[in-house]
């Protein structure tokens, strides 16, 4: 079930709160938001607009992110980066001598 994002959710803001989160911390938090507008709609039920279907305000995805956090700590990015940096120094220590093979020099 996809709920829509209300007209005045601030997309910039979010994204700045939710700096340094994975693909999937930013799924789990519209997950949240979404769980959390159902909620709402929920606890409103006997109001005179049945079939209400619920929709992720700015207000609403803002007070999930501020309780959000990243699931990679800083310290493992950084520990990742370094792996990462130390497979590619490889890979092209790799180039650099499968492209020195078969050269050779003669005297002549």
């Amino acid at each position: 079930m996809q709920l829509p994002l209300a007209d005045d959710v601030a997309m910039d803001a979010i994204a700045y709160m939710t700096e340094g989160f994975s693909g999937a911390d930013l799924q789990a938090l519209l997950s949240d938001a979404q769980l959390a507008a159902v909620h709402e709609v929920l606890a409103t039920a006997d109001n005179k607009e049945p079939g209400k279907m619920p929709v992720i305000t700015d207000a609403l995805l803002k007070s999930v992110a501020s309780k959000a956090r990243p699931s990679v700590s800083d310290a493992e990015k950084e520990r990742l980066y370094t792996i990462y940096n130390q497979f590619l120094d490889s890979k092209k220590s790799t180039a650099q001598s499968r492209d020195a093979k078969g050269k050779r020099a003669t005297l002549a």
